[in-house]
């Protein structure tokens, strides 16, 4: 009833995840794989499955430095969580949760951190296995209303420079050459430098090759051109029903003029008219309601989605002896931050 699927185990995987009714390419394959290329971790699905019902929660493993061979476990980037049947019962659900813990134990799994996904309800699963932190809100465009009732929920100063841009820019549904990939990474690249993001927030040719080129999803590379140039670019996954809003950028000379914007609308008009339910344009780079990313994408709905994570720890003894390490030394650290002795590991 209860075993784990690894990354060599492609197959297995993948038709564990298709059985879902709905997933994200976040939960596919393909993206965990990537991600174990790109020094994350070690691709891990935690799997219940009985006659009736199923649970699946996919995760990345990571040896702990400096210790003994012992681990914890984190999510991709993005919002991945479990997926489980609709008919899943409160027995059943605590099986999968004794079984994670004995395996965690029975692992040298010290401690487990995943980012759920605001559009799934997941908290019924994960509960009992540890906490459930409620931290920002997202932003999601509702696909199906009316192109019209959506357009409702534009802030007005979104409407009227949106306007303008039809008349000086036009839309590129590029292809994912290496010529389209490094005018992407020339746009996006300079974003994250100028906000002075991380090196997690950086990606190499072979990880853009990969990504947009997978079997696994459709994600689609769009720049926006005012005056001969590649102004802004995005790149949107569309996986069921759902297109996130993944990676994106703007020409620092062209951050006023806001052409990113035209993009948004042109894609939450065609999904609109494929079908596609909901246009996730996730949230802001940090928890406060004031966090310029968020309050932009706020400017396209008030449709609002609850962004949780998942911690818990399984080796109370080893997570306070690597913690009191950390705080015995210089580092700088958020005590909030979790697994703690990481935040000491990142310096």
């Amino acid at each position: 009833m209860f075993r784990t699927i690894t990354y060599e185990q492609e197959e297995e995987w993948n038709n564990a995840i298709t059985l879902c009714s709905r997933f994200d390419f976040y939960h596919t394959w393909d993206y965990h794989n990537l991600s174990r290329e790109n020094n994350e971790g070690n691709p891990l699905l935690f799997c219940f499955k009985d006659e009736i019902d199923f649970i699946y929660f996919p995760v990345m493993l990571r040896e702990i430095p400096t210790t003994d061979g012992y681990y914890d476990f984190t999510s991709v980037y993005g919002y991945a969580g479990p997926l489980f049947s609709e008919t899943i019962t409160a027995e059943k659900i605590q099986i999968f949760v004794d079984e994670v813990k004995s395996y965690c134990l029975k692992h040298k799994i010290v401690a487990g951190f995943s980012r759920l996904h605001p559009l799934f309800d997941q908290l019924g699963v994960l509960s009992n296995l540890g906490e459930v932190v409620n931290n920002s809100e997202t932003v999601c465009i509702d696909l199906t209303l009316t192109l019209q009732e959506q357009r409702k929920d534009y802030r007005k100063s979104n409407k009227s420079e949106i306007n303008q841009l039809r008349k000086k820019a036009s839309i590129i549904w590029s292809s994912k050459d290496d010529e389209a990939i490094a005018e992407f990474r020339k746009i996006y690249d300079a974003n994250m430098r100028r906000v002075a993001a991380t090196d997690y927030y950086f990606f190499d040719d072979v990880y853009y090759n990969n990504f947009l080129n997978s079997n696994a999803y459709r994600a689609e590379l769009l720049f926006v051109e005012m005056e001969g140039k590649k102004v802004a670019a995005a790149i949107f996954v569309f996986s069921g029903d759902i297109i996130q809003y993944h990676l994106a950028g703007t020409d620092v000379d062209y951050l006023r003029v806001a052409p990113i914007k035209y993009l948004l609308d042109e894609i939450r008009i065609y999904g609109t008219e494929q079908g596609y339910k909901f246009l996730h344009l996730g949230g802001g780079t940090s928890a406060n309601e004031e966090d310029p990313l968020l309050r932009f994408k706020r400017g396209f709905s008030k449709s609002m989605k609850q962004f949780t994570t998942f911690k818990s720890i399984f080796n109370d003894e080893m997570y306070v002896t690597l913690s009191e390490k950390c705080t015995e030394s210089e580092v700088d650290f958020d005590l909030n931050y979790f697994p703690l002795y990481r935040k000491c590991l990142k310096n």
